[in-house]
């Protein structure tokens, strides 16, 4: 067969050709998405740029195949050859093989992406789902939070597996055996286990519902498992971090149960008690809760973006930084609830005369006025910022993607890593500040800041005015500061694993790699075994610091002081020292070799041969 008899089949609808010869044929750039080419022979076959996601490569002879840039996500490559294949650029993300499988020799395929597919294999958080392994033995294996949603495991071998967590709603488990497995907090919501092995299986805080099918007389309750149904019985359930988008809980009793975490979406809550119940930071998008009771429940950071609360009772709920988008609150019981930080837009119906604003919620809106608030994790996807004013504001961890920000005003706001502004939108033009690991807060007056928690390590604090600023939890390991910054009353910063950098510092074996130190006086400090490759010191102040075993790899010292400094045995590889003055300092030991000397002042040095230079 040829490139084109393929090429017309496959468009014609054919997926079968197992056992074809396709060897020296040119497919670069064909499309096989879920071919079967079963024991088929490629060897010698250009395969460059290929589809091949999902292919059934079962057994097939890929001996010297090119496979530079092409796709076998999701492929099954179980004793298939690729022994001396050309696997440039080849994309196995989530491609499974088994221990037949031959690669090119120092090919990693697990760090490549790929599933072992075998007794104790490790797939712990693999994504598996749809994935056909019916009779593969995975004896011992680790399933952990894996995806496995309709994967198909008939009369497979999972004695002793680890699926604790697993996602396995709509699985085929037939005729499984899943003898002394722990299936513990794993969701079977739709699953088939008709004829498993379940002898001593752990199901322990495991979903199950109608549709859930067990062997015959198997009685899951026994085991710890939990019902999901209309009007279940679930008080004190944990259920922390589930999926259960889409359940039918009508009228089910969940008081001081912990949904907490879980993937909530569409779920139908209403006239549910959940009395003291936990969920924060679930999500609840276009949850059903008409009627429900929510007394003294804990909802903090929850996502409630078009949830339906109408005549549900949620006296003394804590509500402390939700998303109220589009809710329905219409005839809901909010007597005495936290609404501090909770967000709503124009869309969010509250009952008559009642005040989100005096209650602590913010209104997301154009033109709003958000000074200083604390946003941190909020979700403004697609929100209308526009005009508004988030000066000194804390968006940690914000999604701005596809927000109107058009007009708005950033100065002094606080935003990390995690924050995401829309495509092309620059913050820092914008007035806001970034708090990251590294980055240079050099003379800012952070004002009366939150920080609390952020990650301020090997940060730039010279000259900061930091006095008012929360630094509770704050990280500072490897940060700098000099006697210019202002730290708050009590705050000890190198308890902390800040380093001061001034005269006479005590700096011995200190991380300062890749700092900026450039023009900084640290005449006299001891910086001996001090790690500052990397680090700028261009015009640095250094006379007479013990520099003894430091590492100034690659450093730039250009134009810097040294008169005087002990220099033994330290690490100068591919450091810059043109200009510096090394006047009277101590080079014993030290491999100059690789070190740029030009215009240096070398006077009464002594050298790393013992020689004082004249």
């Amino acid at each position: 067969m040829n490139a084109d008899e393929i090429i017309e089949q496959y468009t014609a609808g054919e997926r079968d050709f197992s056992g074809t010869d396709l060897s020296g044929t040119n497919l670069s750039g064909i499309n096989l998405q879920r071919v079967g080419l079963w024991r088929a022979n490629l060897s010698h076959t250009n395969l460059t740029g290929a589809n091949l996601s999902g292919a059934d490569l079962f057994g097939a002879n890929l001996n010297e195949a090119n496979l530079s840039r092409a796709v076998l996500c999701g492929a099954n490559l179980s004793e298939a050859d690729l022994s001396r294949s050309i696997l440039h650029g080849a994309n196995l993300r989530a491609t499974l093989y088994n221990e037949a499988t031959q690669f090119p020799p120092n090919f990693n395929p697990a760090k490549a992406g790929a599933y072992l597919i075998a007794p104790h294999g490790v797939l712990a958080d693999a994504n598996l789902s749809g994935v056909d392994l019916s009779k593969a033995n995975l004896t011992g294996a680790n399933l952990s939070r894996a995806d496995l949603w309709k994967i198909i495991l008939k009369d497979a071998s999972l004695r002793q597996a680890n699926l604790t967590r697993a996602c396995l709603i709509r699985a085929d488990l037939e005729g499984a055996d899943l003898s002394q497995a722990s299936l513990k907090q794993s969701n079977l919501l739709g699953a088939s286990l008709l004829l498993a092995n379940l002898h001593s299986i752990d199901l322990d805080g495991a979903l199950y519902d109608e549709a859930t099918q067990f062997p015959n007389e198997f009685d899951p309750t026994q085991t710890g498992a939990y019902f999901i149904a209309p009007g279940a019985s679930l008080q004190q359930a944990n259920l922390n971090g589930f999926n259960l988008s889409g359940a039918d809980l009508q009228g089910a009793d969940l008081q001081g149960a912990d949904l907490s975490q879980g993937n909530l979406f569409g779920i139908s809550l209403a006239q549910a008690n959940l009395d003291k119940a936990k969920l924060t930071k679930a999500i609840l998008w276009e949850a059903e809760l008409i009627g429900a009771s929510l007394r003294r429940a804990t909802l903090s950071g929850a996502d409630l973006w078009l949830a339906d609360l109408t005549e549900a009772d949620l006296a003394g709920a804590d509500l402390t930084g939700v998303n109220l988008f589009g809710v329905s609150l219409r005839s809901t019981n909010l007597e005495e609830v936290n609404l501090q930080g909770a967000i709503y837009n124009a869309a969010t119906q509250f009952p008559d005369g009642f005040d989100p604003v005096g209650s602590g919620a913010y209104r997301i809106a154009p033109g709003a006025s958000l000074v200083g608030v604390n946003l941190t994790g909020a979700d403004l996807r697609g929100a209308d910022l526009s005009n508004a004013d988030l000066s000194k504001a804390k968006l940690f961890g914000v999604n701005f993607q596809e927000t109107i920000l058009e007009g708005v005003n950033l100065q002094e706001a606080l935003y990390n890593e995690a924050t995401h502004f829309p495509e092309g939108f620059d913050p820092l033009k914008n007035g806001a500040c970034l708090i990251a690991p590294g980055v240079s807060l050099f003379g800012i007056n952070l004002g009366e800041a939150d920080l609390g928690g952020a990650d301020l390590s090997k940060v730039n604090l010279f000259g900061a005015d930091l006095r008012n600023v929360n630094l509770n939890g704050v990280n500072v390991q490897k940060a700098i500061y000099n006697e210019a910054t202002q730290f708050p009353d009590g705050f000890d910063a190198i308890a902390g694993g800040a380093y001061f950098i001034a005269p006479e510092a005590s700096l011995s074996q200190a991380d300062l790699s890749g700092s900026d130190l450039g023009g900084t006086d640290l005449s006299h400090a001891n910086l001996s075994r001090a790690n500052l490759s990397k680090a700028d010191l261009w015009g640095a102040n250094l006379t007479e610091a013990n520099l003894e075993g430091a590492n100034l790899e690659e450093a730039n010292l250009l134009g810097a002081c040294l008169a005087g400094a002990n220099l033994s045995e330290a690490n100068l590889t591919g450091a810059n020292l043109d200009g510096v003055d090394l006047s009277a300092a101590t080079l014993k030991g030290v491999d100059l070799s690789q070190v740029m000397l030009e215009d240096a002042i070398l006077t009464g040095a002594i050298m790393p041969d013992g020689t004082v230079h004249h």
